[in-house]
């Protein structure tokens, strides 16, 4: 898949979740929050690294970090790293158990739930795209865990969950500080987080 740099491409699997306009949308919105200049970042289930990719591409001053419960695409994502020249950290690891204080959290998680919708005949796309191995609770307590006092968490998911994900928020000191919404063949939400000072 060629990037929109000049001669930069990554490789995909194609037994795994493929690149998404979720996964440009997310790299838009970090973007436009934030200028080039040091940042801790975290991709929290990085995948072929594509989110990390751009954000490195993009912002050269920001420290990137991705990890991923699938080690096929940890494998992946180091190389696609290597062929865009570029020094990023990819760490085989489950988001439940990773430690760690950013700057910047980025999130482009399992969207289904388990146990609703067909499932695919390959596992790793069912791991990124159900809720098999990380759940919403999860993800946000991987977030509040992570997140340096003023730091900023970005996730994506689809409009229809927004209300589930404020829920799970409450269980949480995470605070919504920004939203956007995209619309298109499908509407998502790109929420920003901070740490709330209660």
């Amino acid at each position: 898949m060629a990037l929109p740099f000049e001669g930069k491409q990554i490789m995909q699997d194609r037994d795994a979740q493929g690149v998404s306009v979720a996964s440009a949308a997310l790299v838009d919105y970090a973007l436009q929050s934030f200028e080039d200049a040091p940042l801790c970042v975290l991709d929290l289930g990085c995948g072929c690294g594509i989110v990390s990719i751009m954000c490195a591409l993009s912002r050269p001053q920001w420290q990137v970090q991705g990890i991923d419960i699938q080690k096929e695409l940890i494998e992946l994502a180091i190389a696609n790293a290597a062929s865009c020249e570029l020094d990023i950290s990819f760490c085989h690891q489950d988001l439940r158990e990773h430690s760690g204080r950013y700057d910047l959290i980025l999130a482009n998680p399992p969207w289904q739930k388990a146990g609703s919708g067909l499932l695919s005949p390959h596992l790793s796309k069912n791991l990124s795209r159900v809720e098999l191995s990380c759940t919403m609770r999860d993800l946000c307590q991987a977030i509040e865990r992570c997140l340096r006092p003023g730091g900023t968490g970005i996730v994506i998911y689809p409009e229809a969950r927004i209300k589930e994900f404020e829920q799970h928020l409450r269980e949480t000191s995470l605070d919504i500080t920004g939203k956007h919404v995209l619309f298109g063949k499908k509407t998502y939400f790109c929420v920003k987080l901070g740490l709330g000072t209660t």
